[in-house]
C-alpha cells in the first residue's frame, strides 16, 4: 500500500498491456504484408483484419485508462487525506511520497520525506505582531483597496504574544462588538494608542501633531488573526508558511514585518534575571516606574548613553525626587550623554542637565560583569562591576539596559533565503519595499534605499506606519510606488525639557552646525563648555551657556544636509524635510556657505548662538565673530546677542 509499490505495479501493468498491443500490431502487419502478395480474391476475403486490429488497440487503451483510474482511487482511499476529505478546508494531513524525477506544479516527489498540502489559501498574509503599527497600517490599506479579499495575520516565533504586554511602537486594536479580539491580545476595548518613541512612553501633543494616527481603526471580518500559533518557516518558492500547530497556509503576497530583537545585557547569572530589565516593552518601563515610585529600591542603574537611556534616567530622576530616597545612576562608555549623536558641546550640555536633575552620571564606564552583592542582607540585589579609569563595584537594587538601536529580527527571513544587509542588519529591499517576487518587507526589519541618504534601516513609529502602508499599496495594486518618505522621531520632555524632532541621519562623526536661542543669565548657569580650536594651543576661558530654548542642529555629509535635530521647532519639520531632500551644498570653508545655510529656514530666533564643529579628525578655520544675524533678529537688535564659536570636537 505504499505509493512506490503502487507506481511500480501500475507501470508494469501498463507496460505489459502496451507490449501486447504492439506485438498484436506487428503480427497484423506481417499478415497484411503476406496478403499483399496474394490474389485479389484472397485480399478481399481478409479485408476485415484492419478493423479488428483497431478495435484491439482501443480495447488496450481502455484497459490502461481503467487500470490507472482504479489504481488512483485505491491509492487515494488508503491515504490519510481520504478520511479528512469530508472536512472543509482540510488537506493538511494528506501525505505524498516523493519521486526523484517527478515535479508537478512545484511539488517535488521522490524521497521518503513527506510534505503537506496547504489547508487554506489567502490572497494576502502579514507575518508580524498583530498589534504592531506596521500591521494595522497595512491592514487599513488592504481593507480599503480590496475589501472582499481574506487577509491572514500571524506572528513569527519571536513576536508571538505570550501575555507580557505590547512591544514598543504598538497600538491597541479596537473591536466593534464585545472586544473579544482585543482581550485575546492583551488589550482593552477602547484603549488609545500607547506609543514609546525613541525615548520612553509618550502620549504628547507633539505626537498628535506630527505622527499619523490609527485611532478608530477596526479590522474587517475578512481579517483573520491567528493568536494560537506562530510561523516556523516561510517557503518563498511555493509561497507557503508553516505554523507551529502544523498547518500549511498558502498566499498570493506576503508582508514580512518582524521588527527588532530585544537587546539583552550579557552575562546575567541565573537567579538575577528578575533584577535586570532589558527595556523593550511598555510594561517594562511601567514596572520600573512603579519600583521607583514605591521606593522598592534604593539605587537604580540605567545602562546606555543614547536617547533612550537619557530620557529613562531623567524620567526616573523626576520620580526619585518625590521619594528622595532613590538614587538614579546613569552609566555609559561614551565621554558624555548622547555623544554618538550630537556635537561635543551639546553632549556636555545634556550631561550637565542630567546632573542638575539629580542623576549621578558615570561616563567612560563599561559593564564588565553582573553578580550577586557581597552583602545579601542589605537593600542591594545586584552588583555591577564597572570599568572606568579604574575598576569599580557598584551595588544596586535594579539595573535597566536601555539601548537606542536594536538589531533587526531577521531569523525568519534568513531561513527563507532572503538577502540580509550585513551593515544595517535588516532585510534588503528595493525602493518598493520588495525583497523577492510577492514578498514585501516593511517596518524596523527593512533595509531600504534612500535617494539622498543611501541605504538605511529605521526604528520609529512614523517609518513603521508609512512603510507598511506603501508596501500594502504595492501589494494590492501590483504597483511600483517608491518609498520616498523621510521618517521622523519625536520626544517630549527628557533631560532638556524640550520637544525634539529628529530627521535623517544623526552621527556625531559628521560635520555639524547648530543655531540656538538661549535665555537666562549665561554667567550664572552651571552648564559650561571649554572652547577648543585644533589650530591653536592657546587656552581659552570657559564659555557659559544659558538655557537652550529653541534651535536646530544640522548634520552635513559631503557638504549636504543629511540630518537635523529640531528643538522646540516642530513647526518647521516640513521645511527641514524639503531642505534635506533638496541636496544643496553648503561649504563651511567660506563665509557665504554658512550664511546660506543659516538663511535657508527662518526660525525666528533671538539671542542666537551659532556653533560649528567639523567632522572628527578634521580641522576648521576660525569664523569671524561678526557674522550675519538671522532674519528676525534685527527687530530685537538692542537685546539680542549673536555669537559664533568654531571648534573641532
Amino acid at each position: 500500500k505504499s505509493p512506490g509499490t503502487f507506481f511500480r505495479c501500475w507501470g508494469a501493468m501498463v507496460f505489459r498491456v502496451r507490449m501486447s498491443t504492439l506485438s498484436g500490431a506487428l503480427r497484423g502487419g506481417v499478415r497484411r504484408h503476406g496478403a499483399a502478395q496474394a490474389p485479389a480474391s484472397v485480399r478481399a476475403a481478409s479485408s476485415g483484419g484492419g478493423g479488428s486490429n483497431n478495435s484491439a488497440k482501443r480495447g488496450a487503451f481502455a484497459v490502461t485508462a481503467g487500470a490507472t483510474a482504479f489504481g488512483a482511487y485505491w491509492f487515494w482511499r488508503d491515504s490519510p487525506a481520504y478520511t479528512e476529505a469530508s472536512k472543509p478546508n482540510t488537506l493538511s494531513s494528506a501525505g505524498l511520497s516523493r519521486m526523484h524525477s517527478v515535479n508537478i506544479t512545484g511539488w517535488s516527489f521522490g524521497s521518503s520525506e513527506k510534505i503537506k498540502l496547504p489547508s487554506k489559501h489567502y490572497p494576502y498574509i502579514i507575518v508580524a505582531h498583530p498589534r504592531a503599527v506596521v500591521t494595522q497600517s497595512a491592514l487599513n490599506i488592504l481593507q480599503e483597496e480590496d475589501p472582499h479579499a481574506p487577509i491572514f495575520v500571524v506572528a513569527d516565533r519571536y513576536n508571538f504574544d505570550n501575555g507580557e504586554g505590547s512591544r514598543l511602537y504598538t497600538s491597541r486594536i479596537h473591536t466593534r462588538d464585545t472586544g473579544a479580539s482585543s482581550q485575546g491580545m492583551g488589550g482593552r476595548q477602547g484603549d488609545r494608542r500607547e506609543n514609546i518613541s525613541t525615548f520612553t512612553a509618550s502620549g504628547s501633543k507633539l505626537d498628535a501633531e506630527l505622527l499619523p494616527s490609527l485611532e478608530g481603526f477596526q479590522p474587517s471580518p475578512k481579517v483573520e488573526m491567528c493568536l494560537t500559533a506562530h510561523v516556523v518557516s516561510l517557503d518563498t518558492a511555493n509561497k507557503t508558511v508553516e505554523l507551529s500547530d502544523g498547518r500549511i497556509i498558502s498566499f498570493g503576497r506576503c508582508l514580512l514585518a518582524t521588527g527588532c530583537r530585544e537587546a539583552k545585557l550579557p552575562g546575567i547569572p541565573p537567579g538575577l534575571e528578575q533584577h535586570v530589565t532589558n527595556l523593550r516593552k511598555v510594561k517594562d518601563f511601567e514596572r520600573v516606574q512603579q519600583m521607583v515610585s514605591e521606593g522598592a529600591v534604593k539605587r537604580i542603574v540605567v545602562v546606555g548613553g543614547g536617547f533612550l537611556g537619557c530620557e529613562v534616567a531623567s524620567k526616573l530622576a523626576a520620580l526619585a525626587k518625590i521619594k528622595k530616597k532613590v538614587e538614579v545612576v546613569h552609566a555609559y562608555v561614551e565621554p558624555g550623554a548622547l555623544y554618538r549623536y550630537v556635537p561635543v558641546y551639546f553632549s556636555d550640555y545634556v550631561t550637565e542637565r542630567l546632573r542638575s536633575l539629580g542623576v549621578t552620571e558615570k561616563p567612560y564606564h563599561m559593564v564588565l560583569s553582573i553578580k550577586e552583592p557581597a552583602d545579601k542582607k542589605g537593600d542591594s540585589n545586584v552588583q555591577l562591576v564597572l570599568q572606568g579609569f579604574e575598576k569599580e563595584a557598584l551595588d544596586c537594587g535594579h539595573v535597566i539596559f536601555a539601548p537606542t538601536h536594536l538589531e533587526g529580527n531577521v531569523e525568519l527571513a534568513e531561513q527563507a533565503g532572503l538577502e540580509i544587509d550585513t551593515k544595517c542588519g535588516g532585510v534588503l529591499v528595493n525602493a518598493e519595499m520588495l525583497a523577492r517576487s510577492d514578498i514585501y518587507v516593511a517596518g524596523d526589519t527593512a533595509s531600504y534605499p534612500d535617494r539622498n541618504l543611501g541605504r538605511r534601516r529605521m526604528q520609529s513609529y512614523d517609518h513603521s506606519f508609512h512603510s507598511g502602508a506603501l508596501a500594502a499599496m504595492n501589494m494590492v495594486r501590483n504597483g511600483r510606488q517608491e518609498y520616498t518618505h523621510l521618517p521622523i522621531i519625536t520626544s517630549q520632555g527628557g533631560p532638556l525639557g524640550l520637544d525634539i524632532v529628529v530627521l535623517g541621519d544623526l552621527d556625531s562623526s559628521m560635520e555639524m552646525y547648530s543655531i540656538a536661542q538661549t535665555s537666562g543669565s549665561q554667567e550664572d548657569t552651571p552648564c559650561i563648555h571649554q572652547a577648543r580650536d585644533d589650530d591653536s594651543n592657546e587656552k581659552k576661558p570657559p564659555v557659559h551657556w544659558g538655557t537652550w530654548e529653541r534651535g536646530v542642529v544640522y548634520y552635513l555629509k559631503n557638504r549636504q544636509v543629511v540630518g537635523a535635530m529640531l528643538l522646540n521647532a516642530s513647526a518647521y519639520t516640513g521645511e527641514v524635510k524639503d531642505l534635506i531632500r533638496a541636496g544643496n551644498r553648503y561649504d563651511h570653508r567660506s563665509e557665504r556657505g554658512l550664511t546660506d545655510l543659516e538663511k535657508a529656514i527662518d526660525y525666528k530666533l533671538r539671542n542666537t548662538t551659532y556653533r560649528h564643529s567639523s567632522a572628527r579628525g578634521s580641522t576648521l578655520r576660525p569664523i569671524p565673530s561678526s557674522g550675519p544675524k538671522l532674519p528676525g533678529n534685527s527687530a530685537n537688535s538692542d537685546t539680542s546677542k549673536t555669537s559664533r564659536t568654531s571648534f573641532s570636537p
